[in-house]
């Protein structure tokens, strides 16, 4: 594959700080870089800002298209939906000047994606990651854990629905909340130091951004999908990891995981007990008040 075009294509909502970051770095790589690079923001109902720093942005012709998107939420009740609508926003602008061979660049901006890296050495990513034939999708490894379980499939790490199950697990039984927790997700929230190989493939992965070859045209096509049946549990990212065969997170790219997601893995042993205890009380109260109910 030639080096040719990369098109970044990030999602924001009142992510102002985050947002500025990111576009800050990307338009010092563009300066340096040897692709030609396309930058694309899709806006959700911000009010902090972000709104009219894009649009300041754009007008500068430092994006190459800010579009926005707003009242979804009167138009989608799950996030899940909004998200898959904005990503599939994204994927029509890029096929409507597709020219392969394409790298798409998928980003959630409400995360610091470059804090970990520099400019030089994510052109070396790309580069490496253009090389290697057998790569089709490269994604980070967020520290000091890898947090998005939801988007993780991997035998023999999460091999499955791993919130959901939780879900179903924690709306059955009242009492237990923290085991259901720990076992489906807080356990398989690894570090690199887990793994052996710099490059861990999976069947699908997402964690902020990821990098993926598009050399069909098709692909591009409304390939981010909802599971109508369960849309709050199934993230958007499955269905479209589906079109590719070799899916990879590698070791060396990383982005730091957000705190709320990792709180418990980043606790002390005193923090780990006060957590449990107040998860217990939660239980105790949910348990209390569905007695009462039935009564």
């Amino acid at each position: 594959m030639n080096k040719k075009e990369l098109r970044f294509v990030g999602l924001s909502k009142n992510c102002f700080d985050n947002l500025c970051s990111n576009l800050d770095f990307l338009q010092k790589f563009k300066k340096i870089s040897n692709f030609k690079i396309e930058i694309i923001i899709i806006d959700s109902d911000s009010i902090d800002g972000t709104k009219k720093f894009c649009r300041d942005l754009d007008k500068a012709g430092k994006l190459d298209k800010f579009i926005e998107v707003d009242n979804l939420s009167k138009k989608f009740e799950s996030r899940i939906e909004r998200l898959t609508y904005c990503r599939n926003i994204g994927l029509e602008e890029i096929r409507s000047t597709y020219e392969s061979p394409l790298i798409y660049i998928p980003m959630d901006m409400d995360l610091k994606l470059f804090d970990l890296i520099n400019v030089d050495e994510f052109e070396n990513l790309i580069n490496l990651f253009i090389e290697e034939k057998n790569f089709d999708c490269l994604l980070p490894f967020s520290v000091p854990y890898y947090y998005d379980i939801f988007a993780l499939r991997k035998e023999d790490w999460v091999d499955g629905n791993a919130l959901f199950k939780a879900y179903k697990l924690k709306k059955k039984f009242y009492i237990g909340s923290f085991i259901f927790n720990y076992f489906y997700i807080f356990r398989k929230q690894l570090g690199t130091k887990s793994f052996k190989n710099d490059f861990i493939k999976v069947e699908s992965a997402f964690g902020g951004m990821g990098l993926y070859k598009i050399s069909d045209i098709n692909l591009l096509k409304e390939n981010y999908k909802i599971d109508e049946l369960n849309v709050d549990f199934v993230t958007e990212h499955i269905a479209f990891n589906n079109f590719f065969e070799n899916i990879y997170i590698s070791k060396n790219w990383n982005i730091k995981a957000p705190k709320e997601h990792i709180v418990f893995k980043s606790s002390n042993f005193t923090q780990k007990f006060i957590y449990i205890l107040r998860t217990l009380k939660y239980d105790f109260l949910g348990l209390f008040n569905a007695l009462r109910d039935k009564i």
